[in-house]
C-alpha cells in the first residue's frame, strides 16, 4: 500500500516513545497503515483492542492529512480509556436504559472531545 507522510520506521519509533511515556509497556501494540473507505468523514486513525490479551493495533491512514504523531497519541489515549469507554458505551446502549435512548452520538462526541483534549495536553507537554 502506498504511504505518504512519515515512514513506518519513524511511526514505530514514535510508538515506542509514547508507549513508554503513557506507561503502556505491558501492551503489545503495532501500527498498520490502511486506507479508510468512509464516505461520511475523512478518518485519520483508529485502534483495535484486545483487552484480555493486552494487544492493540493502531490503524493510520495511508494519506495523512493531520499530524501523524498527534493521531498516534490520540489513539493511544483511546487505549488508556478503553475499559471505561466500553463500560460506559454498554451502559448508554443498554436496551433497558430508556433515559439514554438515542444518546450514543452524544456519548461519542463527548468521548472524542475528552480524548482530543487529553491528547493536546500530552503533545504540548513533550
Amino acid at each position: 500500500m502506498n504511504k505518504s507522510g512519515k515512514t513506518l520506521i519513524e511511526l514505530n519509533s514514535l510508538l515506542d516513545k509514547w508507549q513508554t511515556r503513557l506507561l503502556l509497556d505491558g501492551w503489545d501494540i503495532s501500527i498498520k497503515i490502511v486506507e479508510f473507505n468512509r464516505t461520511d468523514y475523512q478518518q485519520s486513525g483508529d485502534i483495535k483492542v484486545n483487552l484480555e490479551q493486552k494487544k492493540a493495533v493502531v490503524l493510520l491512514t495511508n494519506m495523512p492529512f493531520k499530524d501523524e504523531e498527534y493521531v498516534l497519541v490520540h489513539e493511544l489515549v483511546h487505549l488508556l480509556l478503553w475499559d471505561l469507554d466500553t463500560f460506559s458505551e454498554k451502559f448508554v446502549l443498554k436496551k433497558s436504559n430508556t433515559k439514554l435512548k438515542g444518546q450514543h452520538g452524544a456519548y461519542m462526541e463527548k468521548l472524542e472531545a475528552t480524548v482530543d483534549h487529553l491528547t493536546k495536553i500530552l503533545i504540548n507537554s513533550k
